[in-house]
């Protein structure tokens, strides 16, 4: 099984220099196998097409505000959903009910969605507010003394996609792939790789497939982790 990409670190361009990291090992390791020549190639593909969106994105004013406000949207719906799980360890019996009435709808709406994809997560902090939108839910959020916060969380929501647009407008006359489009098929091409690996691997074939899988993961693992830190 291979470890999941964390989209959601990566740059661009991280991103593409993990996709051609992978794609050359097992260029390499598998040279002739038909399956896996046929996706790579579909990967060498989308990382051209990458690289092209970085060159040209990376001097655009707005592409660093976009990447801070996903940041700021993300830290808001993290500390609401820490908040409301702390306070089930509460004491007070009418704040801790509040709370454990609460925290379902955090995990019916994925606790993890900063993780997600972009349009994924925007539609996820959407869902979320509608479900926390009824009279009984907004009771609780009283209780829990997080009406604003949520409030805060749906604002810096709606300010990610406002800049995300902005950011396409200024782009209306560049013929380049732009930077979303490109990372959306190279993120499909991963995916559509990292599915194929774990159907050979579940078949144990070809020769070599466990030791690609391991070491995939490792690069995996360590590309996960210098994103995390660069954010």
């Amino acid at each position: 099984m291979l470890i999941k990409i964390i989209y959601s670190y990566f740059t661009l361009g991280n991103l593409t220099s993990l996709s051609e990291k992978i794609r050359l090992y097992l260029v390499q390791k598998f040279p002739e196998h038909p399956m896996l020549t046929i996706i790579l190639a579909q990967l060498l593909s989308s990382v051209e097409k990458a690289r092209q969106a970085v060159g040209s994105t990376t001097k655009q004013e707005h592409t660093k505000a976009v990447r801070q406000a996903d940041k700021q949207r993300d830290d808001s719906y993290r500390s609401l959903r820490d908040h409301i799980r702390a306070g089930i360890l509460r004491q007070n019996e009418a704040y801790r009910a509040a709370c454990q009435a609460l925290y379902p709808i955090f995990e019916k709406n994925d606790l993890l969605l900063y993780n997600l994809a972009d349009g994924d997560e925007t539609t996820a902090i959407n869902s979320l507010a509608d479900d926390l939108s009824g009279s009984e839910e907004q009771a609780h959020l009283a209780t829990a003394n997080a009406v604003e916060w949520l409030q805060e969380v749906i604002a810096d929501n709606q300010n990610f996609v406002t800049t995300s647009q902005q950011r396409s407008a200024k782009r209306t006359g560049d013929t380049t792939v732009p930077d979303k489009q490109a990372a959306d098929q190279l993120k499909k091409s991963l995916d559509l790789l990292c599915g194929a690996l774990e159907t050979l691997q579940a078949v144990g074939e070809p020769e070599g497939i466990h030791e690609a899988v391991n070491e995939v993961n490792q690069y995996i693992k360590e590309a996960n982790a210098s994103a995390r830190l660069s954010q």
